[in-house]
């Protein structure tokens, strides 16, 4: 998938990966596909406020945007968090 910019515009990316993500959330509804979270954003920022206390309500990128020192970090925890969430929803 493709999210624009390069590796100097982490937060770009990040903000463009949210808006994928949404739009797949609206296309996997519309088509009744079957996922293992019905709304990935935000089952996502939820599992982020429970597991670590963050506020998602901008989302969970600016949430971990918010924790990261700098974008890259950010960029390879929401990866890292993503990968967690994963394995808890497979998990269930």
């Amino acid at each position: 998938m493709y999210v624009g910019g390069d590796e100097s515009q982490r937060a770009l990316q990040l903000q463009n990966l949210e808006q994928l993500v949404s739009g797949y959330t609206i296309a996997v509804h519309y088509h009744r596909v079957q996922e293992p979270v019905s709304d990935f954003l935000r089952e996502f920022a939820a599992y982020l406020h429970r597991t670590r206390k963050w506020s998602a309500s901008c989302g969970p990128a600016a949430a971990i945007r918010d924790v990261a020192k700098d974008d890259q970090e950010a960029w390879n925890l929401y990866w890292q968090l993503v990968d967690e969430f994963r394995g808890v929803v497979e998990g269930r």
